[in-house]
């Protein structure tokens, strides 16, 4: 008798062809699509729905359980929406989630204004995009066995999931992943903002979020290259390279081509198959 398949939701900031400005928009295509089409997991995937992205050309459908998604942020009441697409040439659905305030003047660099500046208000937005993600469940009646995430801009779900929802059942099970593609100097994050998400978490002024959520990652696996520079870069950075060895951690190489695919994804089963 077949087992049942396990589910993975996997969330990123950008997905190609749809937003591209890292290997990881080309690494969530194709890694979803190898991952769906095996027999052992059933993924979906999901990202922001930024402005400039043609709902039109990628036929974006509403999705009537995600109309309106409620959450509370920032002591509020707020609506958000859901939309859905698949990724061109595949089976692999993806879910968009649409907020005016928070996605919609975003421009093709992402994380940048147009003169080249970090968008102060990314750490927002993705804490937002995470949390309607994590709320969306009691919509759909669909409940992840894994949750994966990607570098800082999804690094603060575990602490939303392990804090926000520890007295929610169907959550009590589920394990997040990190996975991380790169190292970059925009990763400190002011704790001001914990307050707008009910977080009761301590932490210094401005942290680190990409090192301080791998505690709270049931696994982080680093994905490097032949010349090992993120590796490289963990180790000169001491709040990493500590958490790296304290905490469920792993390096497996970036998977280049088709075959380098098919190794990382067995590596990858066998990892989350420990959990």
């Amino acid at each position: 008798m077949n087992q049942p398949k396990k589910k993975i939701l996997f969330l990123t900031s950008e997905i190609s062809p749809f937003s591209e400005t890292y290997q990881l928009a080309e690494f969530s295509k194709r890694f979803s699509s190898y991952v769906n089409d095996s027999e052992d997991y059933e993924i979906r995937i999901s990202q922001p729905k930024y402005g400039y992205i043609s709902e039109r050309k990628y036929i974006l459908r509403e999705v009537i359980r995600l109309k309106e998604v409620p959450i509370k942020f920032d002591k509020k009441d707020k609506i958000m929406s859901i939309k859905s697409a698949f990724i061109p040439n595949s089976r692999v659905q993806v879910y968009f989630l649409l907020d005016k305030d928070h996605f919609f003047d975003i421009n093709p660099l992402i994380y940048k204004s147009k003169n080249g500046q970090f968008n102060k208000h990314n750490f927002e937005n993705y804490s937002l995009f995470c949390l309607s993600l994590l709320e969306s469940f009691k919509k759909l009646f669909w409940y992840p066995d894994y949750i994966i995430c990607n570098d800082w801009q999804t690094s603060i779900l575990p602490m939303l999931l392990k804090n926000n929802y520890s007295n929610h059942e169907k959550y009590q099970n589920i394990k997040a992943i990190n996975f991380i593609h790169s190292i970059n100097s925009n990763r400190k994050l002011s704790i001001d903002i914990f307050d707008k998400f009910d977080l009761d978490i301590k932490f210094k002024k401005n942290m680190d979020i990409l090192a301080e959520s791998m505690k709270f990652f049931d696994l982080n696996i680093v994905l490097d290259d032949d010349k090992k520079t993120i590796s490289g870069a963990i180790k000169k950075d001491k709040l990493l390279s500590a958490n790296y060895k304290k905490y469920k951690s792993k390096t497996l190489k970036y998977p280049n081509d088709k075959e380098a695919l098919v190794d990382f994804y067995d590596k990858f089963d066998k990892q989350i198959d420990k959990l």
